[in-house]
């Protein structure tokens, strides 16, 4: 097992998901196949969730949050239709009963090289095994960061569904030619905010860490997306699995900002971003915070994904919009279960797709 996902394992096998994650309720476990070890998150049934384990969620409960950034009446009206006529049909479907397979349980996956190259049927084979009646499901493919995999997954049979739209920082030379990007890398040389690493004997920095990401992921955002507590950012930072900075106004003697970054194999993502939304946005902390990321890619040649949302932001920086998938496997399934899914792609590629790249979401 490499080194990322055997601490990760022995954080989230120590205690229940929800004291780490307020909002994931659900069972990991650990598959071996050929020297390769792979994190499984596993899920029963429809409940009380987060869209980083439950497709019911993400389907659902986070895409009912989405349709306020919806400004045509007709697709809203369409798109509404279809997320209330479906949930009924997923609550009975139980779409839930899954089983994702190298989940880190991010809001971003990222997959190391021995995922990368796995043998996709023989997984198939052990994770059918162990859990015949779930659906099998593998988060966070785009065809930028992993085309190999994304092909693979195809051609052995799974199903493609388009999730979301992410931004990739893939060319440093582009992102240092943007005026946005170079002024932002400019509020790094402040006097009056610096950034910290946290103690790991002062369990009061994490506590401000969770709160600062809460103000924007869970208060402005929406309550679906997950919900880091202190204890987990600790333990990341514990086992040196995360790279957490909080933000310290000098000036007002306080911390206003959180930025937190996880990765492998020379690709990283930033989970964790918040910042104190009672500051003027002039004081541009939010800028600051991505400035960092941005930096500390930069600095040592990663790959950057930023994850979605905020995208003219991001591109007006040199990033690249790109769809991300998840993808399912139902060979095994009812026909009723096969049909609802194929459904369920279809709508994604075909209507939700083009919905995110209209509207840059």
């Amino acid at each position: 097992m490499n080194d990322f996902s055997h601490k990760l394992y022995d954080i989230l096998k120590k205690y229940p998901s929800f004291k780490l994650m307020g909002n994931v309720d659900a069972k990991v476990v650990k598959y071996e196949l050929k020297n390769k070890s792979i994190l499984v998150s596993i899920v029963d049934d429809i409940k009380p969730n987060c869209y980083t384990v439950s497709p019911y969620n993400m389907m659902i409960s986070y895409s009912k949050d989405e349709l306020v950034k919806v400004d045509s009446k007709i697709q809203k009206y369409f798109a509404s239709a279809l997320i209330y006529g479906f949930e009924f049909i997923l609550k009975i479907l139980k779409i839930d009963t899954v089983q994702t397979l190298n989940n880190y349980m991010f809001s971003t996956n990222f997959f190391d090289k021995g995922f990368k190259d796995i043998d996709i049927i023989e997984l198939e084979k052990l994770a059918h095994e162990n859990y015949p009646k779930h659906t099998m499901l593998v988060r966070s493919v785009n065809k930028v960061q992993n085309p190999k995999l994304y092909e693979k997954l195809q051609n052995s049979g799974w199903i493609a569904l388009t999730s979301r739209q992410v931004y990739i920082f893939k060319d440093i030379n582009i992102c240092k030619k943007r005026q946005n990007y170079l002024r932002d890398k400019n509020l790094l040389n402040s006097d009056r905010y610096i950034f910290i690493e946290l103690d790991i004997n002062d369990f009061k920095l994490f506590e401000k860490a969770e709160e600062l990401y809460n103000q924007l992921y869970l208060k402005k955002y929406s309550q679906h997306n997950i919900h880091f507590k202190a204890l987990y950012l600790k333990e990341l930072q514990q086992q040196k699995l995360i790279h957490l900075r909080l933000l310290y106004d000098c000036m007002e003697d306080k911390y206003v900002g959180v930025v937190g970054l996880v990765g492998e194999d020379g690709v990283i993502t930033a989970p964790i971003i918040g910042y104190d939304n009672s500051y003027d946005i002039k004081e541009a902390l939010y800028r600051r915070l991505i400035a960092y990321a941005m930096e500390y890619a930069m600095q040592r040649k990663y790959l950057l994904n930023l994850s979605s949302g905020a995208s003219n932001f991001k591109v007006m920086r040199g990033a690249e919009a790109c769809l991300e998938y998840m993808f399912v496997n139902v060979k095994h399934l009812s026909s009723f279960k096969k049909i609802i899914w194929k459904i369920l792609s279809l709508i994604a590629n075909y209507f939700y797709a083009p919905l995110l790249k209209r509207l840059k979401l």
